[in-house]
């Protein structure tokens, strides 16, 4: 079993911490804390704008619902019970997104969305394991998001700028 470690007050208050529920078994949830530093230091910077950010957290929140079984954040909001059948479709449909995003933008930008996004990797860390420039990493991830923004935008009843 993995050792859960919690945030810091201080890392809290930074506001880049968000919390999602994991299946970990058929119909038992755990919460978990995402957080993606390398995004929202890109955002601070003014390398990116808020679309940016809300196309990566999009997607981190398909991947998150349709690859690892979390519940749909937006699939409870009417207070009630979630319906079976709606967080069914829900999920397919967060797994469809992601597939167009793999599909249309690569390996490559996939795997820098996932270091990001899923696991909560700075762009130091990056720079490290892929052992490529900071700023060739800041530039590729600056590009990807511009893509993921456009991806996002044409897909029905998405709408990013």
């Amino acid at each position: 079993m993995q050792k859960t470690i919690e945030p810091t007050p201080e890392r809290l208050a930074k506001g880049d911490i968000a919390e999602t529920d994991i299946e970990i078994r058929k119909g038992v949830y755990t919460p978990c804390l995402r957080s993606s530093g390398a995004l929202y230091t890109l955002r601070k910077s003014g390398a990116i704008k808020d679309c940016h950010v809300a196309a990566a957290e999009m997607w981190a929140r398909d991947y998150e619902t349709g690859v690892e079984g979390a519940r749909d954040p937006e699939a409870g909001k009417s207070g009630g019970k979630a319906d079976p059948e709606l967080s069914l479709i829900s999920r397919a449909a967060a797994v469809t997104r992601c597939e167009a995003v793999r599909r249309s933008l690569g390996k490559v930008s996939w795997r820098f969305l996932h270091m990001m996004m899923i696991q909560s990797m700075s762009i130091n860390k990056m720079k490290a394991e892929l052992k490529k420039d900071h700023a060739k990493i800041a530039g590729a991830i600056e590009l990807l998001l511009e893509q993921l923004v456009e991806l996002y935008d044409d897909m029905p009843g998405r709408n990013m700028r």
